[in-house]
């Protein structure tokens, strides 16, 4: 049987998840649930509908198409739509011209995913980057990361990289590390207690995990900062204590401000977004949390 993947993204000529220009390969569904998570598309593992009201011009080919009896037309001329029928068969995106229906997900190939990446092969080679796994959680699909990391390390000869929760059995990175460059390793809290209570799901696999990882490839720490859940003078000390532990295989920090650019997505999903209060840290609050950091003598950056 074919092997395939669900993807719900390939980025183009990225600079931020990697060394120079990458391609990043968003493969859709993750262990955790983090409440501040930009992409809550990349979530569920298998195929949503987004549905974007103020984007709809009422034309109807939705209703004639949806199955499930999920839109009707009102006597105004708009279109009410009850996602507690709605399938995510996702047949009414092939239709709505407007974008007011966008899915998210879809299967592809390994062969797909080459094609597509390969299209700008040039561009990694002359800047030195590559292809980057990301999700979601990439590791979650072990198989077919090993398969396409292996074939752009060895036959391509460019650089390639994951970007990992953690939140996954060790067996899977043992299929994939041997065909990496990088690791870009979230850790979000340490408090486990308060782990599970904003991502879903208990930090100690995470904690285990990244031990092992940081002594096989080279590995960088990333630490969103969300104002109010991780960003006080303990939190930011717990996490310098723990990275201090790796210190001979680590040495850089990645600090990623929080920002709501994914509201629109939960709306259009039919979910609550919970932190609509919190405000994006301060740029002084972020030098502050570098400053901390570095004091434990690692490289920080802030962003990617």
């Amino acid at each position: 049987m074919e092997k395939k993947a669900l993807v719900f993204d390939i980025q183009k000529f990225s600079v931020h998840d990697g060394p120079g220009i990458r391609t990043i390969v968003f493969l859709k569904g993750c262990p955790l649930h983090c409440e501040w998570c930009a992409n809550p598309e990349s979530q569920a593992f298998h195929q949503e509908l987004l549905v974007y009201p103020d984007k709809c011009i009422g034309c109807g080919k939705c209703a004639e198409v949806c199955e499930s009896g999920c839109y009707v037309k009102q006597e105004n001329g708009s279109i009410a739509f009850d996602r507690s029928k709605c399938t995510n068969c996702c047949k009414c995106t092939e239709k709505c011209y407007a974008g007011s229906h966008c899915q998210a997900g879809s299967y592809m190939s390994i062969d797909e995913i080459k094609e597509e990446v390969d299209k700008d092969i040039v561009f990694y080679k002359n800047s030195e980057g590559g292809v980057t796994f990301s999700g979601g959680e990439a590791m979650c699909f072990p198989d077919v990361v090993a398969e396409l990391a292996k074939y752009y390390k060895e036959e391509k000869h460019v650089s390639t990289a994951i970007e990992t929760c953690g939140c996954v059995p060790w067996e899977n990175y043992e299929k994939v590390i041997p065909y990496l460059d990088l690791v870009m390793y979230d850790l979000k809290l340490m408090d486990d207690e308060k782990h599970i209570c904003y991502t879903g799901g208990s930090n100690k696999e995470i904690l285990e995990n990244i031990q092992k990882i940081r002594k096989l490839v080279d590995t960088v720490i990333r630490i969103p900062i969300i104002p109010g859940i991780n960003d006080s003078l303990a939190d930011i000390k717990a996490f310098g204590e723990f990275a201090s532990t790796m210190k001979d295989d680590i040495s850089t920090i990645h600090i990623l401000p929080y920002h709501n650019y994914g509201l629109g997505k939960y709306h259009a999903l039919g979910r609550e977004y919970q932190l609509e209060e919190i405000e994006a840290p301060a740029d002084e609050h972020m030098e502050e949390i570098k400053k901390q950091l570095e004091g434990y003598g690692f490289t920080v950056n802030i962003g990617g």
